[in-house]
């Protein structure tokens, strides 16, 4: 294929896992439309770490061709989207709402629940992007548990969690169920579960004793999938799968635009909550599909990119 049939994607990243999984869902679902050459860069935390780096960047980039879409979710990233525009040409694409004015950049991608007013250069999604993608390969006889943790939002209760998933468990003895945690999870969660917790249906694999794409592989093939109400990216992501969503119910201790996205969620009866679960019927399906990388990257393709769409990215 000749060179100027390429899309050149330029991706800053923050390192920080969700930004990474928003930026990467969207190149992926621009590859499967486009023929892409990607050009990714994490930049370094501190200042000072920054100042050489984008000396090396500047030099570097010297020698690639000119980008024609540049990517950056996360804060950090969103000065080096606008520099690499500003020094080599190209479209600028945030995700989430950003820092600096909306109108610098060529494109937002903000959640709806941002509540950002709507504009010429402002696309809104449900939740955030993320690379997860309806397998339609789902296994009925398994299932999946999402474990948060604490954080300012929620008053974290151990025993309140084990007590929710005991009670799914129970009720579903010929699923087999696999339970992994996050970064946030407390140690003092996975001892209670063991100490009240025996059921022979259930696995338990630490986020320390997974890989990059685990949760992924995962979601692709479980039927069901509970999650905490504190880990609302989980939600979308469960939701994108096309798993049957439940949410584990931990109380809320403030209000605000991650409360409001998952209150949408249940309203629209994408997901179901523990309280109003009836464990003598199946977890009903999300009530409408979910996938908004791919409609991003389909807008992308067609507003900026129309001579450019030929045979995909394999």
């Amino acid at each position: 294929m000749k060179q100027e049939t390429l899309l050149h994607i330029w991706r800053f990243t923050d390192g920080k896992p969700g930004h990474q999984n928003q930026s990467l869902g969207l190149v992926e679902a621009i590859k499967k439309r486009v023929s892409c050459l990607i050009h990714e860069w994490e930049i370094p935390p501190s200042l000072i770490q920054r100042c050489k780096w984008r000396k090396d960047w500047k030099a570097e980039v010297k020698k690639l061709p000119q980008p024609h879409l540049i990517i950056g979710a996360g804060h950090r990233t969103h000065p080096m989207v606008l520099r690499a525009q500003r020094q080599c040409g190209g479209k600028s694409v945030v995700l989430m709402r950003p820092s600096l004015p909306l109108s610098w950049f060529d494109l937002c991608v903000v959640p709806q629940h941002d509540q950002v007013k709507l504009r010429s250069n402002v696309m809104q999604v449900r939740g955030v992007l993320n690379s997860i993608t309806a397998s339609g390969e789902q296994k009925l006889s398994q299932g999946l548990f999402l474990i948060g943790g604490p954080c300012r939002h929620v008053d974290w209760s151990d025993e309140l969690v084990v007590e929710q998933i005991e009670r799914i468990l129970k009720s579903s003895p010929s699923m087999q169920w696999i339970l992994t945690t996050s970064r946030r999870t407390p140690a003092s969660f996975l001892k209670h579960l063991a100490d009240k917790c025996h059921a022979a249906n259930l696995t338990v694999t630490p986020v320390s004793e997974t890989q990059s794409g685990w949760v992924a592989e995962k979601l692709a093939c479980s039927k069901q999938v509970w999650a905490t109400s504190d880990s609302v990216s989980m939600l979308y992501e469960s939701i994108t799968s096309g798993a049957s969503t439940g949410v584990l119910n931990v109380p809320w201790t403030t209000s605000g635009k991650l409360r409001n996205g998952l209150d949408e969620l249940i309203q629209t009866k994408m997901v179901t909550t523990f309280s109003d679960w009836n464990s003598k019927q199946p977890l009903p399906p999300p009530s409408a599909s979910l996938a908004e990388a791919e409609r991003v990257a389909d807008w992308i393709t067609a507003q900026w990119f129309t001579k450019l769409q030929a045979q995909p990215h394999l």
